[in-house]
């Protein structure tokens, strides 16, 4: 079947499972998502699990779903995996991907730059440590388009050369994706603002937003200058209250549709 374009009418939650006990059922899980997104969105979401044993046989099955798939959520995928797909796929203009790592990326992203103007520092000298780099790719990214220019990223595998406690002197600000919530008690002793994993409540409206934009929009492509212009959006209306109203999080969902669509729009009017 050829490459689908974006502009069609459904989206697709997609996953390999890769990032599941193998006990896992996520054809389950997938459908509750898919129910979810739906219901949020206006828009048929439909699950789709793809049995791959490689990145490139994950893109080969995105790139073979159905033409009105408008565009598609991996979900329960590996973080370096999906990463290589989404960047596989948006290389060669395959409809619009975007992973559950860079959802969470966009609000992880967006959290930093509010705290930061909160605290009232510049995104220039503000020093920032992502511990679990790993674990999203696309933050460090996404916060250098934003403007931050002093990032250290750390992962459990350096611990032996650099422990964590080492490469957090002299940061302002920690976005930590290895440790719990109980660690930012700590940070907050040593002067350090915490963002941890468990930070991420809107993620589903802000998700929604950009698979909504994407599914809507011919061309719209979910790329680096998407996402870092949401997450900049996203950052001074981000709801404190847990759980975010449902009214509230379809709110930032339309915000996130209209600053994608006009990301777009800016792109085919220069």
């Amino acid at each position: 079947m050829p490459d689908a374009v974006a502009g069609g009418s459904r989206v697709a939650i997609v996953s390999d499972g890769s990032a599941l006990p193998r006990t896992a059922d996520v054809n389950a899980m997938l459908r509750a998502d898919a129910a979810l997104i739906s219901d949020l969105s206006g828009l048929v979401a439909v699950p789709r699990v793809i049995l791959a044993d490689s990145p490139d046989g994950l893109a080969a099955g995105v790139r073979g779903l159905p033409a009105d798939v408008g565009s598609v959520l991996l979900a329960y995928v590996d973080a370096e995996r999906a990463y290589h797909v989404t960047n596989e796929l948006q290389s060669h203009g395959v409809r619009p991907t975007v992973s559950e790592h860079d959802v969470n990326a966009v609000v992880l992203a967006a959290i930093a730059l509010r705290s930061v103007a909160f605290d009232g520092r510049s995104l220039r000298r503000c020093s920032m440590v992502v511990a679990g780099a790993r674990e999203s790719p696309m933050l460090s990214v996404i916060l250098m388009a934003s403007g931050v220019a002093d990032i250290t990223t750390w992962n459990s595998s350096d611990a032996a050369v650099f422990p964590l406690h080492s490469v957090l002197h002299g940061a302002d600000l920690v976005i930590d994706l290895v440790n719990g919530p109980a660690a930012a008690a700590d940070y907050r002793r040593a002067g350090i603002t915490a963002i941890s994993r468990d930070d991420v409540h809107v993620a589903p409206f802000v998700g929604v937003g950009l698979l909504r934009a994407a599914a809507s929009t011919a061309g719209l492509g979910l790329d680096i200058e998407v996402l870092a212009t949401c997450a900049r959006a996203l950052a001074p209306v981000l709801p404190c209250n847990r759980p975010v109203a449902r009214g509230q999080g379809l709110t930032l969902t339309r915000l996130i549709t209209d600053i994608a669509t006009g990301v777009h729009l800016d792109r085919l009017s220069q």
